[in-house]
């Protein structure tokens, strides 16, 4: 019996360009596909570049502009996950094997052990890397290498990229950070969460010092020989050729772009463990009974890539009734995987598209989704954004909070936002009113609300409090986040950094992602009415909510940028023995998002102090 390790050839392909080292990755898959190249590893750097991932929208990613004037190509991979900003500081590795290497062809099985090769090979290096899921290798919880891969027929993909000297700035600078975090704080964040092995080991290391470290992880960890082999011409002849006919492209890098929201579109974004899914559905027929076209995106991984271009191709021309069991039958005859995902996943993502609700409110078309039981069951969440907030920027947050509370859930689209009707000028100076007295009343009596919560985000926060106090025998709890009453001097301060933000950084470009074509009138509402008042002026709210009955939560970044404590101050005079005032450390205005645990812990003690609904309240898990 034959007991003698694999050989893995190890090659070393240098610098190339973004779009190059992507057409060298289908090259190398190919070539091993047809048996021309034995089980390879292979050792890549970059050109300054921005690479997206393979189910990505382009312009929801990049900051094109900045990368166009800063002489940095733009590419797309062909693997899933989120957007990358590389250069020579950068070292790659990828491997390409026969699946049944490794004994198993479960896709998170694969990462976990392939990443934690590469981590036992940083720790010779005398770093504590350690594998975390579901792709990532990490340092004392600080990201030092993103990974990701698929397989295909017999051939297993999986690259990683690993920081040895990187310019977070730069990698700030050149892909958009979601729009729920505008904050500088979170930019600031955003190179916390990030080291290099320059940073760990106080001096940096020589890339030959790296490719032996983690060569010595893949040879112990997977039991592997290594052989230093060449490229051969075979590669670079079909390297050459698929990026000049297709990975070199600016039509493939742009070959996704989201629709413009209409009568015909439904959609919805859903976040799950294995990352955050989009679904785009075009409807047909008299009463739009059919699904015409369909477009899946996001920061995910699927194997084979092809699989997802599949699925929506069994959906197209499916009665809306059977969509979601079309989604099961698909996963069924597939032999696809999707890491940290199941097919129930995408049946829900699907599903919740076409559940999307229109609504009529103030005599303006509004868009809804509802989670969980109906109004005739349960009490209602109804959640309530900010000003530049959107339904989809709540995340998964509504259905974190009706799995702990066994409440249902609405979540919209005020006027002007996300798939609603967009705003039209003049704007109103007091919009919070015409919200809370006009829009959210018809919203409620529409969707049969008989017991509802109310949870708002700032602007959110302020509809929400004078809603409740207009009707109060409605309304059985308030949850305000980052609320506000007036006007402060940091909150004009902080717009006019917006404003500046809008006019020559990306702000506008992440804020398209969610509002589309209604970006420029939403920001030009927000911007006349709030720098229209001094700093003090308030939204005459407060004849409103001195006549709140029920309990409020109050929750505050203690560095909120935009308002200070004086808020809760505020309202604690006017609620009293009705207000919850907590502030939350180490976090800004979007405390949902950056005090995610503590906020949600808050609120579901929150519901469960308000009473049991009709079915039982569960904990967060």
């Amino acid at each position: 019996m034959n007991t003698a390790p694999r050989a893995l050839r190890v090659i070393d392909t240098g610098i190339r360009s973004g779009r190059e080292n992507v057409a060298f990755d289908q090259a190398l898959i190919e070539a091993h596909a047809a048996g021309r190249v034995p089980d390879t590893l292979r050792f890549l750097r970059f050109r300054p570049c921005a690479l997206i991932g393979l189910h990505q929208i382009l312009s929801h990613e990049v900051r094109l502009d900045f990368c166009r004037r800063h002489g940095i190509e733009v590419g797309r991979r062909i693997t899933g996950g989120g957007g990358l900003y590389l250069d020579e500081g950068q070292m790659g590795w990828e491997l390409v094997l026969d699946r049944r290497a490794l004994g198993t062809t479960d896709l998170g099985e694969i990462a976990a052990r392939l990443c934690s090769a590469a981590a036992q090979g940083l720790r010779a290096l005398g770093v504590a890397a350690q594998f975390r899921p579901r792709n990532d290798i990490e340092v004392d919880g600080r990201k030092v290498s993103g990974t990701g891969g698929f397989i295909d027929g017999n051939t297993l993909f999986y690259q990683g990229t690993l920081l040895v000297d990187f310019d977070a700035t730069r990698m700030i600078e050149a892909l958009k950070v979601p729009a729920e975090k505008l904050a500088k704080h979170d930019l600031d964040d955003a190179r916390r969460r990030v080291v290099t092995l320059r940073e760990l080991l106080g001096r940096l290391p020589s890339f030959d010092e790296v490719q032996a470290a983690l060569l010595e992880g893949f040879r112990a960890a997977l039991g592997v020989e290594l052989q230093r082999g060449v490229i051969s011409d075979t590669e670079e002849a079909l390297a050459a050729r698929l990026h000049a006919t297709e990975f070199g492209t600016d039509a493939f890098v742009a070959s996704l772009d989201a629709p413009e929201t209409d009568d015909t579109l439904v959609s919805t974004t859903l976040t799950r463990r294995g990352g955050t899914l989009r679904a785009d559905i075009r409807l047909e027929g008299p009463k739009r009974e059919r699904l015409r076209e369909v477009l899946i995106t996001g920061d995910f991984f699927m194997t084979p890539p092809r699989a997802l271009y599949d699925l929506e191709a069994a959906l197209r021309g499916q009665h809306v009734a059977q969509a979601g069991a079309q989604v099961d039958a698909f996963f069924a005859r597939s032999a696809c995987d999707a890491v940290g995902l199941s097919a129930r996943d995408f049946r829900d993502l699907v599903e919740s598209a076409l559940s999307q609700m229109s609504l009529e409110a103030a005599g303006r078309r509004l868009r809804a989704h509802w989670r969980g039981p109906g109004p005739e069951v349960a009490p209602t969440l109804v959640f309530l954004h900010d000003a530049l907030g959107c339904a989809r920027l709540w995340r998964d947050i509504p259905e974190r909070l009706v799995t702990a509370s066994g409440c249902g859930a609405l979540v919209y689209d005020r006027w002007g936002s996300g798939d609603s009707e967009a705003l039209a000028p003049p704007y109103s100076g007091r919009y919070l009113l015409d919200e809370a007295l006009e829009a959210l009343p018809q919203v409620i009596a529409q969707t049969r609300i008989r017991d509802a919560v109310l949870i708002g985000h700032s602007d959110g926060a302020a509809i929400a409090l004078a809603y409740a106090g207009q009707h109060p025998d409605r309304v059985r709890g308030v949850v305000a986040l980052a609320p506000h009453l007036y006007r402060e001097a940091r909150t004009l301060r902080e717009i006019e950094a917006q404003i500046v933000d809008f006019r020559d950084g990306d702000l506008a470009a992440r804020l398209r992602r969610y509002h589309g074509a209604k970006t420029e009138m939403l920001f030009a509402r927000l911007v006349e009415t709030w720098t229209a008042g001094a700093p003090g002026e308030g939204w005459a709210l407060e004849p409103y909510l001195r006549r709140v009955r029920c309990p409020v939560l109050a929750l505050q970044g203690e560095d909120d940028e935009f308002f200070s404590q004086a808020q809760l101050k505020a309202l604690g005079a006017l609620l009293p023995g009705r207000l919850q005032a907590q502030r939350l450390p180490r976090c800004g205005h979007y405390l949902q998002h950056q005090a995610r645990k503590p906020v949600l812990g808050a609120i579901t003690a929150f519901l469960q102090a308000l009473g049991e609904p009709a079915s039982a309240t569960r904990r967060l898990a």
